[in-house]
């Protein structure tokens, strides 16, 4: 066992905005010798277009050998001098960058930037790729109370809530100190909801000090086909909002009910959810729900408006995001080079954090983004090329949430804090007796939990406190 909690290391970035971008050139990508230039997409929307063949973009992405191209740039560098490890992260903090806006990045760029993990590291990953669980838990084992009960008497652990479909959703809870399952209807609950191509893990800077409060229970959970969670085929039954939501909503509300969650009053119950996952859970009060919670905090939600200032999309790029090309293929296609992939991402985004943290989240994120592809299928459905809102709340009857709801946005992010103050003024003004917010968080883009956490962390137990 001991090589599973020896080192761990994460990343690769998911559409820029949760993860990262993958959008290849031209050269590999566009129109060529072969092709027909300009040619339509298919049309379909948010069909899994990995695990078929197709022509045009797909076909050459479908024979396309990362691991090949990979080992190629690092043959072509290997006659420079091996970097220290440490010496890569202090370098790596000097280049940290928040995420941005989802855009096209050429695959030459993504293959000849630098990649810290050692070859040697990355083939240790991939012999644990099959269970996602292994990163996770050598993740988590960083906080204070777990897996044992910390000098407090705050305890935690990781569950898997089996479905009547046979799919489970997982979650990590944690226990106010000397309390277990057993209080849980004489507490508040917190629901950590993550961002897209994302998990739980990524709250790991926020666990410890929202469990500080001794009348509180934590559950963090992946959302069905993300992180380690099941992942089912992603095939709603129809190609339009409604199945795709239902996709999400139908677990979420099962999981609420075997959790005991949802037969507790809402005054109970905060949601904090990010990017993605606040679409899902402000739709979820919208369609299935409205009294589903007391507070909905939406953290830099997607979807909200549509895009304000056009935005610039190649053919090729919009070709890829209307065929539904997921942003990890690269990752699963480099297989054992797959980690040391990711890392050309993951030690830039990290490198704000303790080295080891940042290396057990560098693998928790590799554990994540290679498993096999399910919810991430979901992007095309919700968002336009250039990360558009096909279906913005705004233009959703957003009043219909019977909660208070704050609309937090980082200072540097790049989703648009007009669209929550749009949101928060209908809500206002159809409500008398529910509060909807917006703030705005400094030093803090996109991902405002970990890049202020500190800040974020605050304004969250503010919450708790007068909830």
């Amino acid at each position: 066992m001991k090589h599973m909690y020896r080192r761990q290391i994460c990343g690769v970035r998911a559409a820029q905005s949760e993860c990262f971008s993958t959008g290849p050139r031209r050269r590999l990508w566009g129109s060529g010798p072969g092709r027909q230039s300009g040619a339509r997409s298919s049309g379909r929307r948010g069909g899994n277009s990995e695990s078929g063949s197709g022509s045009g973009a797909w076909s050459t992405i479908e024979n396309l050998d990362v691991a090949q191209l990979l080992s190629g740039f690092i043959r072509s560098r290997s006659s420079r001098a091996a970097v220290d490890r440490r010496s890569a992260a202090a370098s790596a903090s000097k280049i940290y960058r928040r995420s941005t806006h989802p855009t096209s990045v050429p695959l030459s760029r993504i293959l000849s930037g630098n990649f810290p993990l050692t070859v040697r590291e990355s083939l240790e990953d991939y012999a644990l790729r099959k269970n996602p669980l292994v990163f996770q838990d050598s993740l988590l084992s960083l906080l204070p109370f777990y897996p044992y009960p910390d000098a407090q008497g705050r305890s935690s652990k990781v569950l898997q809530t089996y479905l009547s479909s046979g799919s489970f959703i997982n979650e990590f809870v944690i226990y106010p100190p000397n309390k277990t399952e057993a209080d849980s209807a004489n507490l508040k609950h917190l629901i950590l909801v993550h961002g897209y191509g994302s998990g739980l893990g990524l709250y790991l800077k926020n666990f410890d000090a929202l469990a500080s409060r001794d009348d509180w229970c934590i559950h963090a959970i992946d959302l069905m086909g993300y992180g380690c969670s099941s992942r089912p085929p992603f095939s709603p039954k129809t190609d339009d909002l409604d199945g795709v939501e239902e996709w999400f909503h139908a677990p979420f509300t099962e999981w609420l009910e075997k959790r005991g969650l949802a037969k507790l009053d809402k005054s109970q119950i905060m949601v904090v959810a990010h990017s993605m996952g606040a679409y899902l859970m402000a739709s979820y009060g919208i369609k299935v729900n409205p009294d589903f919670c007391k507070t909905l905090v939406m953290v830099s939600p997607g979807a909200v408006i549509k895009h304000r200032k056009q935005i610039f999309v190649p053919k090729y790029f919009a070709r890829l995001w209307e065929r539904n090309i997921s942003p990890f293929t690269l990752v699963r296609k480099a297989g054992a080079l797959g980690s040391k992939l990711v890392s050309g991402w993951s030690f830039r985004r990290f490198s704000n954090l303790d080295p080891e943290e940042a290396k057990r989240l560098h693998g928790y994120a590799y554990g994540i983004f290679q498993s096999p592809g399910s919810g991430e299928y979901m992007l095309n459905y919700l968002l336009a090329p250039g990360a558009d809102a096909r279906f913005p709340l705004a233009e959703r009857d957003i009043h219909k949430l019977n909660c208070n709801v704050l609309w937090c946005y980082g200072k540097e992010d790049w989703m648009d804090i007009y669209g929550g103050q749009l949101c928060s003024k209908l809500i206002n003004d159809h409500h008398q007796s529910k509060k909807s917010t917006v703030v705005e968080i400094e030093n803090s883009g996109h991902h405002i939990y970990l890049d202020n956490y500190k800040k974020f962390n605050e304004l969250i137990n503010n919450l708790m406190v007068y909830e």
